[in-house]
């Protein structure tokens, strides 16, 4: 059985095709500028102050720089990365790099405000972290057993940590979240972007951008007939016909699409095949496409085509200078 490759990057307020990006937020309450985030490129950063009545809104947050939380905690869960009931996946590389007012902690025990792929647990108790590295005596720091690669300011910016971890292997999961350790810290700021690779066996799939909580994991039906993944197009099913149904039934009004990887043949839903982007058709490789409801009203279909496009940014790396 083939499998797919899937991708996802994730940007809050740094993206990974910036090689230095100079962002961060200012958290010295002492500063005429405190509560500012500065250099965002994509997303928003995180900023976590629980004083409300001294700090009843941050100027990030005025000027929508920031997501701002008022409680602190452990590990905070930032979403769902992909969720495959009855299926497996493969966790196969990621790069996670933030820049915070935390740092990578000790013996690279935990992350502090550098997000991960979770497939178990809080980030403090990783399966990557079965035991203590002794070896920090200078950065980037390599673990030849666990395969992975640490940073520690390899830049720097005006304020702040730069923390970034690399990680290559073969772990199985049917589900992943993004998840980012703050050590139950208030005060405390991070910017970071995240790549996650990962396959799943050749299936037929549900192209459709859902939201985890409130459009994909209340139904039951939905779970039963395929998976979810952020990129809103890696979500395999058993059966071509039954993700068709399923989501008629729950969706009717809303533009989708579900690829036959038999027949290879795209199924579309309130879309024609000019709304179907041309890295979909690379990534599918099609041999037709066939129309199950023709949009009525253009808005749906260019709704289904900005989320993908937005979940799925076509970004070209940045040109090497040699």
């Amino acid at each position: 059985m083939p499998f797919i490759t899937a991708v996802k990057t994730f940007g809050y307020g740094t993206a990974t095709y910036s090689d230095r990006p100079s962002t961060y937020c200012q958290n010295n309450t002492s500063a005429s500028d405190y509560g500012k985030c500065y250099g965002i490129i994509a997303g928003k950063a995180v900023f976590v102050q629980t004083d409300t009545a001294t700090y009843p809104t941050l100027p990030c947050e005025s000027d929508s720089t920031c997501i701002r939380y008022t409680s602190t905690t452990y590990t905070r869960s930032l979403g769902t990365i992909f969720s495959y009931t009855g299926k497996q996946a493969v966790l196969q590389y990621f790069w996670s790099r933030s820049h915070s007012s935390l740092r990578i902690a000790g013996n690279i025990t935990y992350l502090s405000g550098l997000p991960v792929p979770n497939v178990s647990g809080s980030p403090a108790y990783l399966w990557l972290f079965p035991a203590l590295n002794y070896e920090v005596s200078s950065w980037p720091v390599y673990d030849p057993v666990g395969n992975w690669k640490a940073y520690l300011n390899p830049y720097t910016i005006t304020s702040g940590y730069v923390n970034i971890f690399r990680w290559q292997g073969s772990v199985f999961a049917s589900s992943a979240t993004l998840s980012v350790y703050e050590e139950n810290i208030n005060n405390i700021w991070y910017a970071f972007d995240v790549l996650v690779a990962w396959a799943y066996e050749s299936s037929p799939l549900a192209i459709i951008p859902l939201d985890y909580d409130r459009d994909y994991a209340p139904y039951q039906e939905l779970r039963s007939a395929f998976g979810y993944a952020a990129t809103g197009i890696d979500q395999p099913g058993w059966n071509a016909n039954d993700i068709i149904r399923v989501l008629r039934e729950l969706f009717p009004d809303r533009a989708w699409a579900v690829f036959d990887d038999r027949q290879y043949v795209l199924y579309l839903y309130n879309l024609t095949p000019d709304y179907v982007p041309d890295w979909l058709v690379e990534k599918l490789i099609p041999t037709s496409m066939k129309v199950l409801k023709a949009p009525a009203d253009a808005s749906v279909a260019k709704a289904w085509l900005d989320a993908l496009n937005e979940r799925n940014a076509q970004i070209p790396a940045p040109a090497v200078g040699i």
